[in-house]
């Protein structure tokens, strides 16, 4: 008995933390390595909260245990219902001290007492589990708050994540777009030239010589309004004729760098298009002269438009359009 009760005191003393650290070290691997001795040692430290609370401890002990212990939320939540508790059995036990039993109902008085501290035990052991319940619930709450708030930073990371996929394919579609706009302006181009070469090459003279009736040379001025009857001009091409040069004065409100020529039917359909025209100077102004084959030009009513090339690369009408009338 005498070896249990200085048991105790080791185990309240290292409790408290009133042991040096090799003991302390000691009692760790003595107790906290067997399950029952654990127990034990959970018990006495239920036993060392209701001992503050009935003020049981010495004024040393009673500071260490507030060192030790009230400085966590839970303990301090456990003193004041060891204190509850303890409040409520001494005023239990102070009603029955007035009325004492008569003798001869003293042993069922002793009954009572017996069942009145088992179901305080049953009490405490349960309240113990509810709060062990408590702290797991708490940190099951945490974990799934902790879960959503993670869940939600994932979402929003894949949100922006695939706003920048849609919007990286969309500005490689476009380019894909332009790359392919720019090769079929280059393939129309190169298909141009080849057929004005290969007009050309068709109206050289056989003997050397330079055939001066193969060209037809003509001056067109711009029409100021899109009506095709103010300024349309009659143009009757000679059988010998396979060239028709044209002049295309300007208006001379803005000067591009580059121009592009459109040939368009009566209906509106493109027939012939130039590319990477220059103006260059005529009379008191400037003009853009091409060359076309005449085999174009079936008999009836033509729009000359001219298109001018911004500082940006992209093309804007510059107001001058000339019309012709072809008569075969």
């Amino acid at each position: 008995m005498r070896e249990e009760a200085d048991n105790e005191k080791l185990l309240v003393r290292y409790l408290l933390g009133d042991l040096p650290e090799e003991q302390q070290l000691q009692i760790e691997g003595m107790f906290l390595g067997d399950d029952q001795q654990y127990e034990r040692l959970l018990a006495l430290e239920d036993e060392l909260f209701y001992d503050y609370a009935q003020g049981k401890l010495s004024p040393g002990e009673r500071t260490r245990f507030e060192e030790r212990f009230l400085v966590s939320a839970p303990n301090r939540k456990r003193v004041a219902l060891a204190s509850a508790l303890a409040q409520k059995i001494s005023e239990v036990e102070g009603a029955e001290a007035l009325e004492p039993p008569p003798v001869a109902d003293q042993k069922v008085y002793n009954r009572r007492r017996s069942l009145q501290t088992y179901f305080n035990d049953q009490r405490m052991k349960i309240w113990f589990s509810l709060a062990a319940l408590a702290v797991m619930l708490l940190v099951a709450l945490w974990l799934a708050v902790s879960t959503i708030r993670l869940r939600n930073e994932f979402d929003r990371f894949r949100a922006e994540r695939m706003v920048q996929e849609d919007r990286l394919q969309q500005q490689a579609r476009a380019e894909r777009g332009r790359a392919e706009d720019l090769s079929l302006k280059l393939k129309r181009e190169m298909d141009e030239n080849a057929m004005l070469k290969q007009e050309l090459s068709k109206i050289e003279p056989q003997s050397g010589q330079q055939n001066l009736g193969a060209t037809l040379s003509l001056v067109l001025a711009p029409s100021f309004s899109r009506d095709r009857g103010p300024g349309m001009k009659k143009l009757q091409i000679p059988p010998g004729v396979r060239l028709l040069k044209l002049q295309l004065n300007l208006k001379g409100e803005v000067d591009y760098k580059f121009y592009q020529a459109l040939l368009l039917t009566a209906d509106g359909a493109e027939k012939w298009s130039h590319d990477r025209l220059t103006a260059k100077p005529a009379g008191s102004g400037k003009a853009v002269i091409l060359s076309l084959p005449s085999s174009l030009l079936r008999e009836g009513d033509y729009e000359l438009r001219l298109k001018g090339y911004a500082s940006d690369g992209s093309l804007s009408e510059t107001g001058d359009y000339y019309y012709l009338s072809i008569v075969r």
